[in-house]
């Protein structure tokens, strides 16, 4: 089969062979026109798209791991910010609490020395009192006994020495 195509191919002539080719360059330029410049327009396209798609994962990939870093910086902010405040809180309610029991210790010793300074006169006045009724019970028993009214001097001197041997008792 081979040996009849290379007789067949010996035989063309010059015009066969010239139309042959000229028929296969202008069948070349029709199929690079129809076909394969729309088909590489076609592939460049998708090439394209496809590049376009795996930057734009790129650059979505990049953004996402940008704002879960910007989320994190946020939330460990959020967290120191809380941890703030709830130490500022605790530290504010001991403050208050302790100025509370300061207030309430400085409320208890007032009265406490206005009870200590009324009892005082309270004793001051029971003993005045008391001295007061000791003179005059002294005097009444005294004149009875005398028979005579002491003067007032006398009578003060009298009670002085007997409320000075009570003290001293």
């Amino acid at each position: 089969m081979l040996g009849t195509t290379l007789l067949a191919a010996t035989q063309l002539e010059l015009g066969d062979m010239l139309f042959v080719i000229v028929a296969f360059l202008l069948l070349m330029v029709i199929l690079w026109r129809v076909a394969y410049k729309p088909l590489m327009k076609v592939l460049d396209q998708r090439a394209d798209k496809i590049s376009g798609d795996l930057d734009g994962a790129e650059t979505a990939r990049k953004e996402a791991e940008d704002l879960s870093q910007q989320r994190q910086a946020e939330l460990t902010k959020t967290r120191q910010e809380s941890s703030q405040v709830i130490q500022q809180a605790k530290a504010s309610a001991q403050k208050q609490g302790q100025d509370l029991l300061d207030a309430a210790n400085e409320r208890a010793t007032a009265i406490d020395k206005q009870a200590e300074s009324d009892a005082g006169k309270l004793k001051a006045d029971a003993l005045a009192q008391a001295k007061d009724d000791v003179a005059d019970l002294s005097v009444a028993i005294a004149a009875k006994l005398m028979k005579k009214e002491l003067s007032a001097d006398d009578q003060r001197s009298l009670i002085n020495a007997y409320i000075a041997e009570l003290d001293q008792k």
